[in-house]
C-alpha cells in the first residue's frame, strides 16, 4: 500500500480579490470547483478536509500527495490564481504522541548513531 504525505495548504486572498466581492475572481472559482477533484487526481492529490474563515479572508485544505511539488503545481492553476499560498507538511497529533513515547522509552534516537 503506498502511503502519501500529509500537508497543510493555507492560503489568503485580499478583501479586494474575494469571490464575494470580486467578479473575476468569484467567476474563476466557479468555473475552477467542479473540476478541482479531477484535477487534484491528475497531480496525485487527494483533498481531506477543506475550511474556509469568510471574513479573515483565508483557507486551510487539508490534503495528500506525494510531494508538496505536486500540490504546487495544482495550486498553480487553480487557487494560486488570486491567493498567496504556503504549503506545510503536516503529522497527526497521535504521530507526535507515539514519537515521544518512544523517545521516552530510548527508542527513537539509535544510540550507535553520531552526526558529523
Amino acid at each position: 500500500m503506498h502511503i502519501m504525505a500529509l500537508y497543510g495548504i493555507y492560503g489568503q486572498h485580499t478583501q479586494e480579490a474575494c469571490p464575494l466581492y470580486n467578479e473575476a475572481s468569484r467567476r474563476s472559482l466557479l468555473k475552477a470547483a467542479p473540476k478541482l477533484e479531477r484535477l487534484a487526481q491528475r497531480y496525485s492529490t487527494r483533498f481531506l478536509a477543506q475550511y474556509h474563515s469568510g471574513l479573515e479572508h483565508t483557507f486551510l485544505w487539508i490534503a495528500e500527495a506525494d510531494n508538496a511539488q505536486l500540490i504546487e503545481q495544482l495550486m498553480t492553476v487553480t487557487a494560486g490564481r488570486f491567493n498567496t499560498i504556503k504549503i506545510v507538511t503536516l503529522i497527526t497529533f497521535q504521530t507526535v504522541i507515539e514519537t515521544c513515547k518512544k523517545i521516552e522509552e530510548g527508542s527513537f534516537f539509535p544510540e550507535d548513531s553520531e552526526i558529523d
